[in-house]
């Protein structure tokens, strides 16, 4: 459940938590990026982990149908993350590159951001992480893809909430 926490953070638009502090996004902003990408983040999930994994195992046998109800509603989070990835680049080094971004229409912008996210997860995933990812996708999956992005996006706040206090022990 950890390498998938992990990789639901990444999926919000494949920057490090610290730049989302940064940003202070709220966890909205955060949940509707993580609830875009989802699909996205499933599909990285698949390509790498789909050949280390049992063809009888949870990805190889509901991975299809998964990443369907993943799909279904994405779309819907869209202008928020839009927001939320425009917010979060304006605040790292790479500010021109976000000042071209957001001059982009979406026709050219989401394909490039749902390619990034797929393949910026593939090739951050361990594959020997791919068991315990795969065992998260299960547990998580009876969930609807909006809790899981509530999740990621209360676990940001928190995070951030932490970062900003300076706190590192637990309550």
């Amino acid at each position: 459940m950890k390498s998938f926490v992990a990789l639901a953070a990444f999926a919000a638009l494949s920057l490090p938590a610290s730049a989302q502090a940064r940003a202070d996004l709220s966890p909205e902003a955060t949940q509707a990026a993580v609830r875009y990408a989802l699909p996205h983040l499933l599909s990285g999930v698949r390509a790498t982990c789909a050949p280390k994994l049992s063809s009888t195992g949870y990805l190889a046998t509901n991975g299809a149908a998964l990443l369907a109800r993943y799909s279904n509603g994405s779309e819907a989070a869209w202008p928020a993350a839009r927001t939320a990835l425009m917010a979060l680049g304006a605040d790292t080094d790479k500010s021109d590159m976000v000042e071209m971004f957001s001059k982009m229409p979406d026709s050219a912008l989401k394909p490039f951001v749902d390619a990034t996210i797929s393949s910026m997860i593939a090739t951050k995933i361990k594959p020997a992480n791919c068991g315990d990812i795969e065992r998260g996708l299960e547990l998580l999956a009876p969930l609807p893809p909006e809790n899981i992005a509530g999740i990621a996006g209360f676990l940001f706040d928190m995070t951030r909430r932490d970062k900003k206090t300076g706190s590192s022990q637990g309550g």
